[in-house]
């Protein structure tokens, strides 16, 4: 075996691939994006533009944490609307903007220079702690627009408001966050006023209220940005110049005011109460819970604009066994613009023993570019059994007899019913056992709406309740997997296996910057590391660096600037290249549209090329598992993370999630990690809070979307959440690791820990072995040794070791990196 190997590119041009990434992320972006409202405002026809906001300049283009990226360079809105060939006129505010904000920024790091001066290099992440967590530099919205600042060479302006979000922590149902500021308000005014042609941008991975704006005159057009990638100011230009055409959805419901969200001041922060999260809305999240309870949204889900007009027409709905297919002709009725038209199709269940919500999606489908005047057939498939409800008495999926209702549309409140499904029984379609009991009483949102009406002009399909198979799932645990090398195996090496590493090590396989890696402490038994790359937004790896003769690390130009901090900067000079010395290394890897922006494409095949471009530069940089796709529900659009989730809907979150894990997994030899496995809807005190929800609710709407992808697109790997549901840690419940994961959905991949969500007063390092969690992240030394000494003291099964370190052994071996080692 070689000393180690390097994957990577020696030469820093850019490549064919990064082209034609570029392209697609370009694409997609746009794809994305929701056209709110217009009035005849886009596209734009005018060439000049008076361009203002925070996002203008700084775009964002992604979240923070493991969402963020290092690529080559993005494109903000600002460029983007140059090089389409717009002229920007009346830059002045955004001058001052920019003369604020380095001002501004230099005060801040001046101040945390001040304090972290005290830490020494062995208390790095303390240092970081401070510059990170402690006093973060708030995104800048800027000051008030003056008479001024306007233009009198154009009467078409654009004003992009702009927020940042990630890990650690939830946003503020506050001014400058979730609400709009003064500032903001007044500038949406004034140039609402003074500009016949105004486009309100919304640059956010979350939610932003705009109730407050109900009133405003003139405000023309409002298109939800969300985060675009690297691409993004490209894809921005395409769109109001024409040269795209909208057809992105919302995936979450917009709200006229937050309160109506389900739980809403208690959500997070809002009730004081950080260690208890109690799910009280039940199974209304989202357009459930507006449907239910009556409650008119201000952009309902599945809403998106477009430039030209659509009409469908059902021409058939059929069942075969329980497959319900619905066959539709849709035509693009406008006259100018190519475009694509999403269809929804929603059910309602009848109400028996169980109540429900008053329709789900059951199915969607996008279509090709159609040309004006031109019409395409399009199906919508789906399972009849997919409708089943969990019924906590029988701990069971339950299919009750009576009457579903087919509804069809372009969004959950413009649908119309086209047929109704009958089943003559009730049936069991999964037996079950009960998981995560509650530690307390829940008194969830009850809904008292009778079943649907259905007008006797209605087609009736009939299914049999004699062809539904019924499951009795097996409770044990699975057989260990053989491989030659297990057996020989010792007992600290077994435990080994069981534990990862983080990026600081001396490896065999090196990615630089990669998040985490499997055990180095191997490589003489034949077992090398392989290595996994976070985020949601693409592969966040070191983008140029050189690797010494003896695998160490130097950096090229500069350390990183979100690293030139304290003793670090003043060490620059020591951990810099020396010209001619190492291999030099070059990852620049695709910056994608945030995880919300792909869903919104509502583009199935699209968001599988996405997938499978990731898997090309895996396969670049010698990374074995993408550490996504994070596919949490859309509970609260609080939520600091909700930029790398797709949806409220766990349907649409499942089919977007199979999608690009079918795309990655197209490339022989390496693997997604769905994430995070269970209920990690929030972000204040995560390592701590427990996610306190209903069977029930867990079940339909929690686990549902993660139950579609691990049964049709078979990942690689699982990353438990750093939560607890019900008071235990994921990573440490049996319930959801083995009996839902391994017996019910049949998973046979690698379980993984999120970083550092074990140990020190969080989640047991010796329970999450025994619980079916086969590898500890990033592990280290106390790990190690927590599950040598239980072994010993017999407190842990060397069975139960034994079946993990199979698990991760088998993924290594199964990993395209093994090949010449």
């Amino acid at each position: 075996m070689t000393k180690f190997r390097l994957f990577g590119s020696t030469s820093k041009e850019v490549s064919k691939r990064e082209i034609e990434h570029r392209a697609l992320a370009r694409w997609v972006a746009a794809e994305g994006m929701v056209l709110l409202k217009n009035d005849n405002v886009l596209p734009f026809q005018e060439s000049n533009i008076a361009l203002y906001g925070a996002g203008a300049r700084m775009t964002v283009r992604g979240g923070t944490g493991s969402g963020d990226m290092q690529e080559r360079f993005s494109v903000t809105i600002e460029q983007g609307l140059i090089n389409v060939g717009y002229k920007l006129v009346a830059p002045r505010w955004l001058d001052r903007f920019d003369h604020q904000y380095a001002e501004e920024k230099e005060n801040w790091r001046q101040g945390i220079e001040e304090r972290i001066k005290v830490y020494p290099p062995w208390k790095v992440q303390q240092m970081f702690d401070e510059v990170i967590h402690v006093t973060p530099l708030k995104f800048p919205i800027g000051d008030k627009i003056q008479y001024e600042d306007l233009s009198s060479e154009t009467d078409t302006a654009i004003y992009v408001v702009a927020r940042q979000a990630g890990e650690s922590a939830d946003r503020r149902l506050e001014p400058g966050d979730y609400l709009l500021s003064e500032v903001e308000r007044d500038n949406i005014e004034i140039l609402s006023k003074n500009y016949k042609n105004f486009l309100l941008v919304i640059n956010s991975g979350g939610l932003t209220d705009l109730s407050c704006l109900n009133g405003y005159q003139n405000l023309g057009a409002i298109l939800y940005f969300v985060q675009g990638g690297e691409e993004g100011g490209n894809a921005f230009a395409d769109l109001v110049s024409g040269a795209a055409n909208p057809s992105g959805k919302l995936t979450t419901t917009w709200a006229n005011c937050y309160e109506d969200y389900p739980s809403a001041l208690e959500y997070s922060y809002l009730n004081g109460n950080l260690e208890e999260e109690n799910y009280k809305e039940g199974i209304f999240v989202g357009y459930r819970h507006f449907d239910n309870f009556g409650i008119e949204p201000q952009f309902p889900f599945g809403f998106g604009l477009s430039y030209t007009t659509f009409s469908h027409r059902v021409m058939k709905v059929d069942v075969n066994g329980t497959s319900i297919s619905t066959q539709v002709e849709i035509a693009n009725t406008g006259v100018k613009y190519v475009g694509k038209e999403v269809l929804q199709l929603y059910a309602a269940k009848p109400n028996g023993k169980l109540s429900h919500e008053k329709r789900s999606l059951a199915a969607f489908a996008k279509t090709k570019l159609l040309a004006p005047g031109e019409s395409k057939p399009l199906t919508l498939t789906f399972n009849f059994c997919d409708l089943s409800s969990y019924d906590e008495d029988q701990s069971a999926w339950i299919l009750e007899k009576g009457e579903y209702g087919l509804f069809l549309g372009n969004s959950s409140r413009s649908i119309e019913p086209i047929a109704v499904i009958i089943l003559d029984e009730n049936v069991i379609k999964e037996k079950c056992v009960s998981i995560c009991p509650l530690p307390l009483k829940l008194n969830e949102l009850k809904t008292d709406l009778p079943s649907e009406v259905y007008s006797e002009n209605l087609p009736r399909l009939f299914i049999n309740s004699c062809e539904i198979e019924s499951i009795i799932h097996k409770y044990e645990k699975p057989g260990i997997k053989s491989h030659h090398l297990l057996a020989n195996l010792s007992d600290s090496e077994l435990a080994e296996l069981c534990v990862g590493g983080g990026y600081p090590a001396s490896t065999y396989n090196i990615t630089p910057g990669c998040a985490g890696r499997t055990s180095v402490k191997l490589q003489k038994r034949g077992i090398p590391n392989v290595n996994f790359a976070d985020g949601p937004a693409g592969l966040n790896l070191t983008p140029q660096i050189v690797i010494l003769r003896n695998g160490s690390s130097r950096y090229i130009e500069s350390v990183p600037e979100a690293w030139r901090w304290g003793w670090i900067k003043k060490f620059e000079p020591l951990i810099k290249a020396k010209p001619g010395k190492g291999r030099p290394v070059y990852q620049f890897m695709t910056a994608w549209p945030c995880t919300t922006l792909q869903a919104q494409t509502w583009n199935e095949a699209l968001i599988e090329e996405v997938g499978s471009a990731i898997g090309v530069e895996m396969l670049e940089v010698g990374v074995t598992l993408w550490l996504a796709p994070a596919m949490n529900i859309h509970r609260n659009p609080l939520c600091g993370r909700n930029f790398e989730y797709y949806s409220e809907d766990p349907l649409l979150t499942g089919k977007m999630a199979v999608a690009v894990t079918r795309g990655v997994q197209s490339h022989s030899g390496i693997g997604v990690t769905l994430k995070h496995f269970c209920c990690n809807n929030q972000e204040d005190n995560r390592e701590h809070v427990s996610s306190n929800v209903s069977e029930r609710a867990l079940r339909e709407v929690y686990l549902r979307g993660f139950y579609y992808a691990v049964t049709q697109a078979k990942p690689w790997a699982i990353m438990s959440s750093y939560n607890k549901v019900n008071g235990v840690y994921t990573a440490n419940s049996a319930d959801l690791l083995t009996k839902v994961l391994r017996n019910e959905w049949s998973f046979n991949g690698v379980v993984m820990t999120d970083w550092n969500s074990t140990g020190d007063g969080k989640g047991s390092h010796v329970l999450c072995t025994s619980a079916g969690n086969d590898l500890i992240m990033p592990g280290g030394r106390a790990a190690r040794n927590a599950l040598l000494k239980a072994m010993k003291d017999a407190r842990l099964e060397k069975e139960d070791v034994r079946q993990c370190a199979a698990n991760v052994l088998e993924m290594i071996f199964k990993s395209v990196v093994i090949n010449g080692s």
